[in-house]
């Protein structure tokens, strides 16, 4: 008998799929009385559209077996709004006094505000966070989010200052930390998430990306501005004299100058560039994904990812044709309408049945592009990310106790809401 017969071999670590259920019954009709009863209450209705939405993708997302459960209302949402807007409005009335009171004042007001208000919405962003995590419950236990929002605004604001300066080259390394910072303060009942990602881990798709649709950009800008001394006139682009709509042109003085020819070839350059970087960054987001999915554990529970950028890619082609066979329907339909209003003296009837149904036409394509967007790209979009994503070491979660932590305020995501930073849907953690 061989002596290594004997010793048994280890038991294979169990491991948890998670799943999306992707058929989505029902889902057409929670975009469609949103988008109606949004648009008869001025947008009001929207918090429990979105109330409504989340609780939809939460229950048909499957952990382990388990569906998760969103439990946050409409009513917090909007109650939260009213108070981040009794907040930020005296917030914007001060800044808006201030460039009344001097000169210099003058000047930097538009700068203040938009330094303010970035630091702010990033502090709403990490905020709202904290909320959709409190609202969240898999099997009875609660998810919850520490740590200070104040900090992690100071922490983005220098990664964003950094990235500036290093012209993008330090984004990757931004994503990581700033995702660190929130997985580390998510629990989940009484246990701590923790994450290993590393800007290393993304940084050869992001330099793909970067390579392809930035730098030609910024290289063109740079020689842009070096061919006139890096001094270019404020009136490069004037509005067009000859046109009765506003509209910006190049300012025919500059016609025969270096100038002239570098505004070419950073137009040119960035006709190229952007349509690149555009089919480019779903790549760099599943690759950001996948590396961030791998890096997230609960204890000795980890999470595995075998996305592939494929899985992001054919949502939005879908999407984009579904959208150029929308627009020929419509071109259609318009070409069989204006000649109705050809004639020399059309009667009353006819203009007013044109008015109706240019107005049912727009809303007829706003609602179709919100029911497409959600149900092409937001559904397999999420069932991408599912679908490929496993737990290892399954007991592990199975053994998190549930805590009795409180829920946080609706106030931390109306604060986003109101600043215009927050989202309905998050695909990933």
């Amino acid at each position: 008998m061989n002596q290594y017969e004997a010793v048994p071999s280890p038991a294979p670590a169990q491991t948890g799929v998670i799943a999306f259920d992707r058929r989505a019954h029902g889902l057409t009709g929670i975009v469609v009385k949103g988008f109606l009863l949004s648009l008869v209450t001025f947008s009001i209705y929207r918090f429990w559209y979105i109330t409504n939405l989340r609780r939809f993708f939460w229950s048909r997302t499957l952990v382990a077996g388990s569906p998760a459960e969103y439990l946050g209302t409409g009513k917090e949402l909007f109650l939260g709004f009213l108070v981040a807007l009794a907040i930020l409005v005296p917030i914007y009335f001060i800044l808006f006094l201030l460039s009344f009171t001097s000169p210099v004042l003058a000047a930097l007001a538009a700068p203040i505000s938009f330094l303010f208000l970035f630091v702010l919405g990033q502090y709403a962003l990490f905020r709202g966070r904290r909320y959709r995590a409190s609202r969240t419950r898999w099997r009875g236990i609660r998810l919850a989010q520490d740590g200070s929002g104040l900090a992690y605004a100071g922490r983005a604001s220098l990664w964003w200052l950094a990235t500036l300066v290093t012209f993008g080259l330090t984004f990757p390394f931004q994503r990581a930390s700033l995702e660190r910072y929130r997985i580390n303060h998510t629990l989940v009942g009484q246990s701590r998430m923790h994450s290993t990602a590393t800007g290393r881990s993304i940084l050869l798709p992001w330099l793909t990306l970067y390579a392809v649709g930035l730098l030609p950009i910024l290289i063109s800008v740079l020689a842009l501005l070096a061919a006139n001394g890096f001094d270019l006139p404020v009136d490069l682009m004037i509005d067009d004299p000859t046109g009765r709509e506003s509209k910006l042109i190049f300012n025919p003085a500059y016609a025969d100058t270096p100038l002239a020819l570098y505004s070419g070839i950073v137009a040119a350059v960035a006709s190229v560039s952007i349509p690149l970087a555009l089919i480019l960054f779903p790549y760099y987001r599943a690759r950001e994904t996948r590396a961030f999915m791998r890096a997230a554990h609960l204890g000795e529970a980890r999470l595995t990812s075998s996305l592939r950028a494929r899985q992001f890619y054919w949502p939005y082609i879908l999407y984009m044709l579904v959208v150029v066979g929308f627009v020929i329907v419509i071109g259609i339909i318009f070409a069989i309408l204006v000649p109705l209003l050809a004639t020399e003296n059309p009667n009353a009837g006819v203009q007013t049945f044109f008015v109706v149904s240019i107005v049912l036409l727009y809303l007829g394509a706003m609602l179709g592009a919100a029911v497409l967007y959600v149900r092409a790209i937001t559904v397999r979009l999420w069932h991408a990310v599912a679908s490929t994503t496993q737990i290892e070491n399954l007991p592990a979660l199975e053994a998190v106790l549930a805590s009795a932590r409180p829920p946080g305020s609706g106030l931390n995501e109306g604060l986003a809401d109101a600043l215009d930073v927050g989202g309905a849907l998050e695909i990933g953690l």
